[in-house]
């Protein structure tokens, strides 16, 4: 499959006073997008969380940066559709994209760049970046 879309309709809370979205929101759904695409490629997150599928098991996938160019302001009762893909797979980090459109527009153009997490044996309570297994990379290809 290799990409996904996931839907929101943003609500009277999720504006500022202006009547726009406030920007941190967008990243807050960039964030469930990304979990949306995993699920939708068959890597739950309780599947990853839980080493259902033993190759892919993480703790999860800390989020080390995160930038987004704006095009289009989002209002009150607009249907965002958020469309990810992996733009790379690095060998212990990978690279989100995310285009968030209303009504057929861009509004926002999102990328993400994630590590594939684990528990750190050395250090509780940490994690720290492991190789991405190759079974996730085989799945899920990188779309450029």
């Amino acid at each position: 499959m290799g990409e996904s879309v996931y839907s929101h309709t943003v609500e009277f809370g999720d504006c500022d006073p202006a009547g726009i979205v406030f920007y941190p929101n967008f990243f807050r759904w960039m964030d469930a997008a990304a979990w949306a695409f995993f699920a939708a490629n068959g890597l739950s997150a309780r599947d990853v969380l839980a080493g259902a599928d033993a190759p892919a098991r993480a703790l999860g996938f800390p989020l080390v940066d995160a930038r987004a160019s704006f095009k289009k302001p989002a209002r009150q009762g607009d249907r965002l559709e958020i469309e990810t893909r992996v733009a790379r797979w690095g060998a212990k980090s990978f690279e989100l994209d995310h285009l968030i459109t209303i009504a057929g527009e861009v509004a926002v153009e999102g990328r993400e760049t994630r590590i594939w997490g684990v528990a750190d044996p050395t250090s509780p309570g940490r994690l720290r970046a492991v190789p991405v297994p190759e079974a996730v990379k085989t799945r899920i290809p990188a779309k450029a």
